[in-house]
């Protein structure tokens, strides 16, 4: 029992020096295989700590490259993507009422969950460019996914790529699975998902909501008739809700078009026609989620940052902090310049300051 319950045994622990100093060899491939493997190194990695010939650069990336095409990088894939995302609490804090969608089963969550990690991982091991998260003209489905969506001739249940011309569901935003991760049992939301959008793909942190703001009021007699929208209005009029429900709301509204478990529709439960007209802060106005990646888009190195941010975040097992700051941007102009590829991504992260790095400015704690 005491062997089971020691930190040294549930953690990886890394001593902390005085002083940076750079990690050893076999720390290093450690750290490099728990990154991209999620699992400890193999022999050729232990082979080459051994031979001290992973502080050449030249070596780490040719290990980045055949790490990536293994098998074992699914696992990067899985859990990076579904933490940054969200999916993972999707089944778990989010969670359909099955009394309004019968049609949400077991089978459908889990094809939920894998259609997110089956794209995430195409991008990787192709080595595509990080900005068809946003918006791409293929998707990843099976038989069950593909009738949820209304996509015909996809038949099997396994996953594979699937050429769609329609721009409303390519890229993340019209993943079914994050769609209702962002919604509630009974209905969608357009706060959460708004604050989705900003916080997941733009970085942007939104303060919490003041103590006396309130939830969204159950509708009463004198509601009857209007729309989720126009109850949305009528209760960022207050003071104290208006200053973030105008940032998340309206674009909330044009991810209005999927119901809460991601099925498109043209109107609302009560056949009335759906409002995904929305404007921002900046006066940017879109109809409906293709025309909102295409403002997206034009926010793409915000973007690359954010996914830089998550990812070194992941690879270190921390919280970054305001001395990682160098180290972000340097690796985010990386990621730009070589046309937001994942490749370039990972590597400058291998080879950044504070992965080939500890203590001092650098000092970390135990990650799992």
């Amino acid at each position: 029992m005491a062997v089971l319950v020691s930190p040294n045994f549930l953690f990886r622990i890394e001593s902390r020096p005085a002083a940076d100093q750079a990690v050893n060899e076999y720390a290093l491939a450690s750290r490099l295989s728990y990154f991209l493997w999620l699992s400890m190194p193999d022999d050729t990695l232990f082979n080459l700590a051994k031979q001290e010939c992973l502080s050449n650069p030249d070596i780490v990336r040719g290990q980045i490259r055949r790490m990536i095409h293994d098998p074992k990088a699914l696992a990067l894939s899985s859990q990076f993507i579904s933490q940054w995302l969200g999916s993972v609490e999707l089944g778990r804090s989010a969670k359909p009422d099955t009394g309004i969608f019968p049609e949400y089963t077991d089978s459908l969550e889990n094809s939920m969950k894998r259609e997110v990690v089956e794209f995430f991982h195409h991008l990787l091991r192709e080595d595509r460019s990080l900005l068809e998260l946003i918006d791409s003209d293929y998707l990843f489905l099976n038989e069950e996914l593909a009738a949820h969506y209304g996509i015909s001739g996809v038949t099997g249940r396994e996953f594979r790529k699937v050429s769609i011309e329609d721009r409303n569901r390519g890229g993340v935003l019209g993943m079914a699975g994050l769609l209702t991760t962002a919604s509630l049992p009974v209905r969608t939301s357009p706060a959460l998902r708004g604050k989705w959008v900003l916080q997941a793909l733009l970085g942007q942190a939104l303060p919490p909501p003041p103590p006396n703001a309130g939830d969204l009021p159950e509708p009463t007699p004198e509601m009857e008739g209007l729309t989720l929208r126009q109850r949305f209005e009528q209760h960022r009029a207050s003071a104290q809700c208006a200053a973030c429900h105008e940032r998340i709301d309206p674009i909330g509204y044009g991810l209005e078009n999927y119901d809460a478990v991601g099925r498109w529709r043209t109107a609302d439960s009560n056949d009335r026609p759906l409002d995904t007209v929305g404007e921002l802060p900046s006066g940017e106005r879109f109809n409906g989620p293709a025309e909102l990646k295409t403002i997206l888009l034009r926010r793409k190195e915000t973007f690359a940052r954010t996914v830089t941010e998550r990812m070194l975040a992941f690879a270190l097992g921390r919280p970054l902090a305001y001395y990682d700051e160098g180290s972000i941007r340097a690796i985010t102009k990386a990621v730009i310049e070589s046309d937001y590829r994942p490749s370039v991504l990972i590597e400058q992260i291998a080879l950044s300051y504070p992965f080939q790095y500890q203590g001092g400015s650098a000092a970390e704690g135990a990650s799992e």
